[in-house]
């Protein structure tokens, strides 16, 4: 009988911690997918983004959110649907790929065989501050490489996007998407620039 009960208050516990476990929910920061594009006769030229640097508080699947100035907190039950610093590199690609007309846009994990890179972008992301009901404030240094000793670009972006009160995470992860894609059109300026230029 003891045996019994000891099996029937593990099966209960077991069966409470089950109903008790919430759901996980993905977000991703950009809904187009991966950056590829159709496949151009002669592109004007390519552009290839790398992973994104982030700071190793940020560097983890759980969304991290600013609770006050000096806490930050994890959510166990809302999670990237990728890493962060590939999420963050294929949006930015997605925007390039938008902004540039006539380049081909590729994240660095794409192969590209037999092309070159004309423009290499590095992003590194300093800071990003993801508060629920109030908005999303994010600072990020890059750099645009051209090849054969072409010019050096660089650029330190700091950004902020406001979220009505009561905002949920769906709005939050959207304001991110937007903050990068203001990155994005900044970074688009001075590639264009010195394409138009001719370095």
């Amino acid at each position: 009988m003891a045996r019994l009960v000891a099996v029937t208050l593990v099966s209960a516990a077991i069966l409470v911690a089950c109903v008790r476990t919430p759901a996980i929910r993905y977000y991703t920061l950009s809904a187009d997918g991966p950056a590829r594009q159709p496949r151009m006769e002669s592109p004007r030229f390519t552009v290839r983004v790398g992973p994104a640097s982030v700071p190793e508080a940020l560097d983890r699947p759980e969304l991290v959110l600013r609770v006050s100035a000096t806490e930050l907190t994890v959510d166990d039950s809302h999670h990237w649907a990728e890493p962060l610093r590939t999420g963050i590199s294929r949006a930015v690609a997605g925007d390039l790929a938008r902004e540039l007309d006539g380049a081909r846009v590729v994240i660095a994990d794409e192969r590209m065989t037999g092309e070159s890179t004309d423009v290499e972008v590095l992003l590194d992301l300093q800071r990003l501050d993801a508060k629920l009901g109030d908005g999303v404030a994010i600072e990020m240094a890059w750099v645009a490489r051209w090849g054969n000793a072409g010019p050096v670009r660089t650029g330190r972006s700091v950004m902020r996007e406001p979220l009505a009160p009561g905002s949920g995470y769906d709005p939050l992860v959207e304001a991110c998407a937007r903050v990068l894609a203001t990155l994005s059109r900044e970074i688009a300026r001075s590639v264009r620039a010195d394409y138009v230029s001719g370095r």
